[in-house]
């Protein structure tokens, strides 16, 4: 009496001719997975290898064009946020040197002078310029003009944040007697307006790098949507309006120093976790995944 074998899926007869062909640690305990046979299982913790297979070829970057000089995109893309992160850290930070000393803020911060946390703030801005420059470069190539509104809203965007930080050292600092409507618009509208220009670029162009990387789709939730920090800075100059039209030590005072530090403190976060997203793009166009022919080979 005769037994029948069980059906084999043709994927599965195909991957019994092929062996693993480059670099491939498991994906579940990291062990070298190179020259063994692509249906088997892994030696050390039985991981079916074609589930690491499936891990590390991702089809869907594959499928979209692919970008000229992907390193320089990638380092541009993560060079302009953060150094844009580092600029809002120290536009924060000159913000708290000058907030009421009873407050719970750090004396190193008081320490500093002001104007200093400014002109870096400044010069942060125009290195997360600088940064930019490649992808302006490249933004007449035919892969990127889907993103050339997001390229000149950063654009713009960044010059104006510089050239705010340095209008509050020069006119503002150093001449204190200023109404409070300019004060505000000075040290609040330009900065909130330019950092609305750079996260509209952003969030025209980041996720259209973003597709490209898998950790990148596959965050959903936990990635930073700019939409919130957009709505943070409106929120900050709601906050910068009550310390305007009240009194000094007033409780409406207070009430819109502390909803101007959690707004700044958002926009922090944001940029954080936006940074991280950006490693994730950076990651997946320097060293994108391998396509199935590559990663295999017939077995010998």
């Amino acid at each position: 009496m005769s037994t029948e074998e069980p059906a084999k899926s043709p994927i599965a007869d195909g991957l019994s001719k092929m062996q693993v062909a480059l670099h491939m640690p498991c994906a579940r305990c990291g062990y070298e997975l190179r020259e063994l046979i692509a249906d088997g299982d892994c030696p050390e913790c039985g991981e079916p290898i074609r589930l690491t297979i499936i891990e590390v070829v991702d089809p869907t970057s594959r499928r979209l064009v692919p970008i000229q000089n992907p390193k320089a995109v990638g380092n541009s893309i993560i060079g302009v946020v953060f150094f844009f992160f580092f600029a809002a850290i120290l536009a924060v930070l000159a913000f708290l040197s000058r907030a009421p000393e009873s407050l719970p803020i750090p004396d190193f911060i008081h320490l500093f002078p002001t104007s200093g946390f400014v002109w870096l703030s400044a010069i942060a801005g125009l290195a997360s310029l600088l940064n930019l420059i490649p992808m302006i470069r490249m933004c007449r190539q035919s892969v990127l003009i889907g993103c050339r509104a997001g390229i000149v809203f950063t654009f713009f965007g960044l010059c104006l944040w510089s050239l705010s930080m340095a209008l509050i050292a020069i006119f503002l600092l150093d001449n204190p007697s200023h109404s409070s409507a300019v004060t505000m618009l000075f040290d609040t509208c330009l900065p909130v307006v330019a950092s609305g220009l750079v996260f509209s670029g952003f969030r025209r162009l980041v996720p259209r790098l973003g597709q490209r990387s898998r950790a990148f789709r596959q965050a959903q939730g936990s990635r930073q949507r700019m939409n919130d920090l957009l709505a943070a800075l409106v929120v900050i100059i709601v906050g910068r309006t009550l310390i305007v039209v009240s009194t000094t030590d007033s409780n409406l005072s207070l009430l819109g120093l502390i909803v101007m530090v959690m707004s700044l403190s958002l926009v922090v976060i944001g940029l954080g976790y936006l940074l991280r997203n950006t490693a994730w793009i950076r990651n997946a166009l320097i060293s994108p995944a391998p396509a199935l022919l590559d990663l295999l080979r017939p077995k010998k």
